[in-house]
């Protein structure tokens, strides 16, 4: 990773030398229009196409499938270059979803499709895909040249997609992003190489800017890469702080040529976004809820997007900082509100961490789960019932059990399941290896998406209803 870049930049016409110093693993460009952010990272990638990528800021096209011409053209250094030597590329997401056939060239279509490739297999690149747009199913041809398909749902049939014009334009900017990212991540897995993204929020409603926050953090850690990123969104700043542990952000302005990138301070609450959201809910008479973490947002995003929600704006905090953003969101509140009243919920693990005591006067009290914490709901017979019915969840996690793709400390976390799966710890790489287990489809709907469509079909009952608690599906149903 590097620490340390000397580049040129254009201010008012002429080259100006920068140095930037103290990077960190997720980096954010900050500053006003004409500091010469672009022209920056545009000239970092001319000068080291090997080392960086870059992502260019005006992003066109009209096709969502392979074209040979245009791989030809990625192949080329020079065509490379060149076709990122401005700031607007017309033929962008055509480019994005070609070059991702080079994934195959490297790696191999049988390779890929094996589950314990060194590399990356099919069913992770689909995942990933899936994080910023979970409705999309994107996956490589079984013919030659074993290009992306993309699919949706349409009427209960699957619609595949090649023209931008069945995409909205948040839709094709974030497929076509995700595709030309995913593919330089496999081709590069090497902490040497840095990508360069510049203003990757155009066209992106707030919703999908987190999401692309989440998706960055993934494949910054996945692929162990170092990412620039240019952008005036506060929202998907504020996102990028929240979730990477990592992340510097380098204030530009005309005068310098020498700038120190600010780490994040691990105890902050980054209230910028606190007060924008909460103004927002405010005004337009939302219930304010306050989730954990990244699984914990994806889950209750998807679900909210259901008819069956009231209005909901939801704030991600960082785990063990949530209390944090309730008492900051709360002085926020105070503050913009006549009189305090009651105007959402902070939602806790039921694993018993972070001590609270409700007041009469909290506007955004805490209300702990009665499972341990979300992953506990996808092993609830509501959910079950959406997999397969009948299941035996016993049987099935004891056939798991026994199969050998298990560790030691994961078949006894199994045994305690199946004795109290309400209230056992389910750890992250568990919980995938029982929804793979147990769904014959895990390859093309993630359990955390599962969860949340269960959630928004209707207000929960039985084992889903215990599991949340009362109070919680009160309010939020």
């Amino acid at each position: 990773m590097q620490t340390e870049i000397n580049g040129t930049r254009k201010i008012d016409g002429s080259d100006k030398p920068l140095k930037i110093s103290d990077l960190k693993k997720i980096n954010i460009l900050f500053g006003k229009n004409g500091t010469g952010k672009s022209s920056f990272l545009r000239m970092l990638y001319q000068s080291d196409a090997e080392n960086y990528h870059l992502i260019i800021p005006e992003r066109g096209g009209t096709g969502m499938k392979h074209n040979s011409n245009i791989l030809d053209q990625e192949n080329d250094n020079n065509a490379k270059k060149a076709a990122r030597n401005n700031n607007f590329d017309s033929k962008y997401r055509d480019r994005a979803i070609s070059r991702a056939t080079g994934i195959l060239t490297a790696v191999g279509f049988k390779k890929m499709h094996e589950l314990e490739s060194d590399n990356v297999n099919a069913e992770e690149i689909t995942n990933l895909f899936r994080i910023i747009l979970p409705e999309f199913k994107v996956v490589f041809s079984s013919d030659s040249p074993h290009s992306l398909e993309i699919y949706r749902e349409n009427n209960g049939q699957e619609e595949k997609i090649t023209e931008t014009e069945q995409l909205s334009s948040g839709q094709s900017e974030a497929l076509s992003l995700a595709s030309d990212i995913i593919t330089q991540a496999v081709f590069w897995n090497d902490n040497s190489k840095t990508l360069l993204i510049d203003e990757p929020d155009a066209h992106l409603h707030i919703d999908l800017e987190n999401r692309f926050a989440i998706f960055i953090n993934e494949i910054a850690t996945r692929f162990n890469l170092q990412i620039i990123i240019a952008t005036h969104s506060s929202g998907l700043i504020a996102s990028l702080l929240s979730l990477a542990e990592e992340v510097g952000i380098v204030c530009f302005d005309k005068r310098s040529e020498d700038i120190s990138a600010i780490k994040k301070d691990q105890t902050a609450i980054f209230t910028n976004l606190l007060s924008i959201e909460l103004a927002l809910a405010v005004v337009l008479n939302r219930k304010i809820v306050i989730i954990e973490g990244n699984d914990d947002y994806l889950v209750w995003n998807q679900a909210i997007r259901s008819q069956s929600f009231e209005d909901i704006a939801l704030i991600q905090a960082n785990g063990g900082d949530i209390l944090k953003y309730k008492k900051n969101a709360e002085h926020i509140l105070e503050a913009v509100i006549d009189t305090p009243n009651k105007c959402g919920i902070t939602i806790l693990d039921g694993d018993s961490k972070g001590a609270y005591t409700n007041k009469s006067i909290d506007i955004l009290p805490c209300e702990r789960l009665k499972c341990y914490s979300l992953e506990n709901l996808l092993l609830t017979n509501e959910v079950l019932a959406k997999i397969k019915e009948p299941i035996d969840l016993v049987s099935e996690l004891n056939k798991l059990k026994n199969s050998g793709d298990l560790t030691g400390g994961e078949k006894t976390q199994v045994e305690k399941i199946i004795k109290d799966k309400q209230n056992t710890k389910i750890s992250k790489d568990l919980i995938k290896k029982i929804h793979s287990h147990i769904d014959d489809y895990s390859s093309s709907r993630d359990w955390r998406i599962l969860v949340g469509k269960t959630l928004g079909e209707k207000k929960p009952t039985g084992e889903l209803a215990t599991f949340l608690g009362e109070d919680v599906v009160n309010y939020l149903w």
